[in-house]
């Protein structure tokens, strides 16, 4: 009979620590991943980051060399009168920064001014979302895409406070096909 007492007392012991040993052992494991995963973005994710840039503008350049123009505009197209058919073209995509691109710019926010880090993120963002719009376009036929518009739109978690995680872009404009 003691030996189930003493295993009882052992049982609600364990099942009240539990959480504190899960919790603890959170902590230790935060403790060696957060650090690792910081070196990891600083090591990789400018990189990455540059190979995603330069995989557009590649991408952007091989386009318009096979078009021989690039196929998007600002302008409304009223210019033309041969227009058989119309409709709209988008493209969107959500682009952040990595942690460590983060770090940097609360570092930045500190002693004030332009946060360039960010400008370069949101700028690959962009350039991602035009260079998608005309391989939509071309894809679906059009000729050129006129009146092309980018719209941005700020994603945080509910709740945070200008904690800002990524931003959408959303590209679009009006597909025409020529006759």
């Amino acid at each position: 009979m003691a030996d189930v007492g003493g295993l009882l007392v052992i049982g609600i012991i364990l099942l009240v620590s539990l959480p504190f040993l899960l919790l603890a052992l959170f902590g230790i494991l935060w403790m060696v991943v957060y650090p690792v995963m910081l070196i990891w973005a600083f090591l990789f994710s400018g990189k990455k980051l540059n190979r995603q840039i330069a995989d557009t503008a590649s991408r952007e350049a091989s386009l318009r060399e096979s078009l021989g123009r690039d196929p998007l505009t600002t302008i409304d197209g009223g210019y033309r009168s041969d227009i058989t058919s119309c409709g709209v073209v988008w493209s969107g995509l959500v682009f952040g920064p990595s942690h460590w691109h983060l770090l940097i710019g609360w570092f930045n926010n500190l002693t004030g001014g332009s946060i360039d880090i960010f400008q370069k993120v949101v700028s690959a963002g962009r350039a991602e979302a035009m260079q998608r719009l005309r391989e939509r376009a071309v894809a679906d036929g059009w000729d050129e895409v006129i009146n092309v518009r980018i719209d941005t739109s700020d994603m945080a978690p509910q709740g945070a406070n200008q904690r800002i995680k990524g931003v959408e872009v959303f590209a679009y404009g009006t597909g025409v096909k020529y006759g």
